[in-house]
C-alpha cells in the first residue's frame, strides 16, 4: 500500500514539474473579412497579428478571396507582411498582369509571425463577397538551408518539433557555439 502511495506522489510531482520538453499550444484559427460571406464594408481597416511558439512558422491559405479589382492593389487589398518585409499584396479575384489574387497558394512567414492586413477604400462599384482564411502553425525545418547559405550545422543537423541541435561526426567535438565541430584532442 506504500509503495502505491509513494508512487501516486511521485507521479503527481512528475505530472506537474516543469524541467521535461514543453509541447506549444496549437496555434490555428480562421480569419475573415467584416460581414463574410456577405459583403464587406466601404473605408474599412482590418489588421491581425498572428504569432506561432519559437521554432513555428504560420501557413495561410484562402478558401475564398473576391476583393475589388485595381491596378496594383490600390484600392481594396490584403496585405501579408513579416515585419518590415511585404510578402503579398492580394486584390480582386483573379490574378492579372497588375493584380495578385491568391488563387490555390499557400503562404508561409519566414519566422514565428505573420500580419495579414485587410483594407477597403471609400467605395466599391458593386458588392464583393471578401475573404475567407485558414492559418496553422507548422514546425520550421532548421536543417533546410537554401542553395547559397551556409549549412546551419558544420557536421550533423537534427530537427525536432520547435527546433533543431547539432552532432559531431565520430572523433569531433561540438563548440560551445553548438554549431561547430572541431577534430578531438586526445
Amino acid at each position: 500500500m506504500r509503495l502505491l502511495v509513494t508512487l501516486g506522489l511521485l507521479w503527481g510531482s512528475a505530472a506537474t514539474t516543469s524541467s521535461g520538453p514543453q509541447w506549444p499550444k496549437p496555434v490555428f484559427g480562421r480569419l475573415a473579412s467584416p460581414g463574410f460571406p456577405g459583403t464587406y464594408a466601404n473605408n474599412h481597416e482590418q489588421r491581425w497579428a498572428l504569432t506561432a511558439p519559437p521554432g513555428y512558422r504560420l501557413r495561410l491559405y484562402f478558401t475564398h478571396f473576391q476583393l475589388e479589382p485595381s491596378y496594383l492593389c490600390e484600392y481594396d487589398f490584403v496585405k501579408l507582411s513579416a515585419g518590415t518585409t511585404v510578402l503579398a499584396t492580394l486584390c480582386g479575384s483573379e490574378s492579372t498582369d497588375t493584380e495578385r489574387a491568391p488563387g490555390n497558394a499557400t503562404f508561409y512567414s519566414p519566422g514565428s509571425s505573420l500580419d495579414v492586413t485587410f483594407r477597403s477604400d471609400y467605395s466599391n462599384e458593386k458588392p464583393f463577397a471578401g475573404f475567407e482564411a485558414f492559418y496553422s502553425a507548422e514546425d520550421m525545418d532548421e536543417c533546410q538551408v537554401p542553395p547559397g547559405e551556409a549549412p546551419t550545422c558544420e557536421h550533423h543537423c537534427h530537427n525536432h518539433l520547435g527546433g533543431f541541435y547539432c552532432s559531431c561526426r565520430m572523433g569531433y567535438v561540438l563548440h560551445r557555439n553548438k554549431h561547430t565541430c572541431s577534430e578531438q584532442s586526445l
